[in-house]
């Protein structure tokens, strides 16, 4: 997740804005990767007539503040000891009550929308689910993106900000091979192992990202309270991802 800070994305046509750098760069690789001009136009436009027999959409899914929201609220159910059951896990809350409720995490979180707004859009991204009893459930470890395929929304503004990042990051790289500006940290690996091992890897790779990210969000978010005394601020981040390329013919390696 990004420290609660205000983001240099956020203006009128912040949406268009996103799409176009993230385009941008992408096309910026593809070309350095050797591929030509006429090859991306080929593949893009192909790519959009596909999607578009699949998605019909007119709406840009912009979250802003309610998606910061939905992170803090998240991360804080699982850190606050005040939120946390007795095996460590958030607990279960009820909206309302004299004790512990989803109103009282929100504004330990310092949320800037309200609880039954943030309650409602995390309920739409199956982040956490409410039984017949009014009990909100925590779902998932954090919040990043709804599940498409189950109706919940896609903030699409967010999704275009971590391929953003991520692009940004490999570019640099790319470029900085031939000496234009310092590289940064870009790290993966891909082994072919049995099909039966995915789901314990799934497991590692939740867990050991998870405390990796928490790690880094933790120190930002102590961070984002100081001031510069230049007045200068830059955001920053760091992601963590899981690769499967599929299915694969052949031997384990000797």
């Amino acid at each position: 997740m990004i420290a609660n800070v205000s983001s240099i994305h956020e203006t009128d046509n912040h949406g268009q804005a996103l799409l176009d750098e993230v385009v941008q760069v992408f096309t910026d690789l593809l070309v350095a990767g050797g591929a030509t001009v006429p090859m991306i136009k080929v593949a893009m436009q192909s790519s959009v007539e596909r999607s578009s027999q699949e998605y019909d959409s007119e709406t840009f899914t912009v979250l802003g503040s309610l998606l910061r929201d939905c992170m803090e609220v998240m991360c804080t159910w699982r850190r606050d000891l005040e939120f946390t059951d007795s095996v460590g896990g958030p607990s279960s809350l009820q909206m309302s009550s004299p004790t512990h409720s989803f109103e009282g995490l929100c504004r330990k979180a310092n949320c800037r929308q309200h609880a039954t707004t943030i309650l409602r859009a995390l309920v739409d991204f199956g982040a956490v689910s409410i039984d017949s009893g009014g009990n909100i459930r925590s779902e998932t470890p954090t919040f990043i993106l709804g599940r498409a395929s189950s109706g919940g929304r896609l903030a699409t503004d967010a999704l275009l900000k971590h391929l953003e990042g991520f692009l940004q990051c490999v570019a640099r790289n790319v470029r900085s091979v031939s000496g234009e500006g310092k590289p940064r940290f870009e790290r993966a690996c891909t082994v072919t192992v049995a099909t039966e091992l995915e789901p314990i890897f799934d497991q590692l790779v939740r867990r050991r990202g998870q405390e990796f990210i928490d790690s880094l969000d933790e120190w930002l978010e102590r961070h984002a309270r100081c001031d510069s005394p230049t007045d200068r601020y830059v955001e920053l981040g760091a992601g963590a991802y899981y690769v499967d390329f599929g299915e694969r013919q052949g031997r384990k390696r000797l």
